[in-house]
């Protein structure tokens, strides 16, 4: 193959993804007598791949901002394929050092950081910085202001690279020793760079499955700080991300559609449970006031999520009537213990509605207590427990003693029966749910 075809080959391979790559190599591994043609395209395939595992693990300090992955939060983030491009770059002007990098990597024992790879990000930011990386200009822009924050990434990775495996034990425990570390992280980070804390934090937040707990690192920096005061801070941007965060996930759960299935449903006391983990990270690491600022909006956000939870709870019992009608009973006795409607089959749209909402009422009961709805939530509960109980004992009675010979259906009682069951699931457990089925399958025998 002539120099220019194999220019174009190392081309492809340097654009193709790394599964692809690690797919070729695997391929190429096979050995046999291979020509030169082949032996080169190993070499290249080799050489790409060892490449692209130092350039993972020089930068695996920020890699947070340019994974490509779903947020739970808006964070600081770059087209995902910058430091590839920065890594090109620097391939032109320093490939001496990029090269014992790569050497570093190969030969490098695991618990051991190669000091070579500090000193290809100090270099990366010097470049970032004097504009001298053609390729990362042209694919985040020539603005000097984003120029400058990637090359301040940059200056940070070595307080980065030894701090972020510290992140799980800070989180969990903010112990004197831990508190004492964050704060050395933070003034490191500052001394280092301009806005060093502040994007010290961005690559926290990036790291964490639960984003809302920099809180607690805020509150570690800053020593419990008023919300007043941690508004008018540069750190503002995290508190201020997550109320906006809170308020849009109210605003979906008012809209959340019950007819649009379980799944759904899911979904939504999920959103519930984050609404109250990210209120509780405020209450607990923030001091709240409740006149003004945002303690006044936490405590809004937080009667506002109370009361639309509670409407869908509500609505729950509406959709269980609906699901599993009553026939109305004369003389003033109460509702909840009339007799079974069985003159028609069961309605599925209603069905649907109502299981999916009582999926949501048992998916926020580990979040009712903190999040304020828990003794409304215990009364609906108990309200449909009896309901159910009721009409299950109902509808077992009948396939009993009427055998289906003079009454509804036997098959449409079963399937009754089997909706009830379902329901008692949800609403108590599962043991209830199966001694409901055991008991209609010896009522059907009978």
């Amino acid at each position: 193959m002539s120099e220019a075809k194999l220019n174009v080959v190392r081309e492809l391979i340097e654009r193709a993804s790394d599964s692809v790559v690690r797919g070729l190599e695997q391929s190429l591994l096979g050995g046999g007598d291979y020509d030169e043609t082949t032996q080169a395209l190993y070499a290249m395939v080799s050489r790409e791949r060892v490449l692209r595992r130092t350039q993972s693990l020089v930068f695996a300090p920020i890699l947070g901002p340019f994974t490509r992955r779903e947020r739970v939060l808006p964070t600081l983030q770059y087209p995902p394929d910058t430091l590839k491009l920065l890594w090109r770059d620097l391939s032109e002007t320093d490939s001496e050092l990029i090269q014992r990098a790569m050497q570093d990597v190969s030969n490098r024992a695991d618990v051991e950081v190669p000091s070579s790879f500090d000193k290809v990000c100090k270099a990366a930011a010097e470049r970032v910085a004097a504009g001298e990386t053609p390729s990362v200009a042209e694919r985040i822009g020539k603005s000097p202001k984003d120029m400058e924050q990637l090359a301040q990434l940059l200056r940070l990775a070595p307080i980065l690279r030894a701090v972020i495996p510290k992140l799980e034990i800070w989180l969990r425990n903010l112990n004197g020793d831990n508190v004492a570390a964050v704060r050395l992280a933070f003034k490191d980070a500052v001394n280092v760079a301009d806005d060093g804390g502040l994007l010290l934090l961005e690559i926290f937040c990036a790291q964490m499955n639960e984003p809302w707990q920099v809180l607690r690192l805020i509150s570690a920096v800053m020593d419990r700080p008023s919300d007043r005061f941690l508004a008018q801070s540069e750190l503002a941007i995290f508190g201020e991300r997550i109320i906006e965060d809170i308020d849009r996930r109210i605003d979906l759960l008012k809209r959340f559609d019950p007819s649009l299935g379980t799944d759904a449903a899911v979904e939504m006391a999920a959103n519930v449970g984050v609404i109250v983990n990210e209120i509780a990270e405020f209450e607990g690491w923030i001091t709240l006031g409740r006149d003004q600022g945002w303690g006044q909006k936490i405590y809004n956000q937080k009667r506002a999520l109370a009361l639309a939870v509670e409407a869908r709870l509500k609505d729950g019992e509406g959709a269980v009537n609906k699901a599993l009608p009553l026939a109305a009973k004369p003389f003033g006795v109460k509702v909840l213990r009339a007799p079974a409607k069985l003159t028609e089959d069961p309605d599925p749209a209603a069905v649907n509605k109502a299981e999916a909402l009582l999926i949501f009422s048992d998916g926020v009961r580990s979040s009712a207590a903190l999040g304020g709805f828990g003794s409304f939530r215990a009364k609906m509960i108990e309200i449909l427990d009896e309901r159910l109980d009721h009409y299950a004992e109902d509808l077992i009675d009948r396939l009993a003693t009427d055998g289906g010979r003079s009454g509804p259906p036997r098959a449409r009682v079963q399937a009754f029966l089997d909706i009830a069951a379902r329901f008692v699931g949800l609403v108590r457990d599962t043991q209830a749910a199966d001694i409901i089925r055991r008991r209609s399958a010896s009522a059907s025998a009978a």
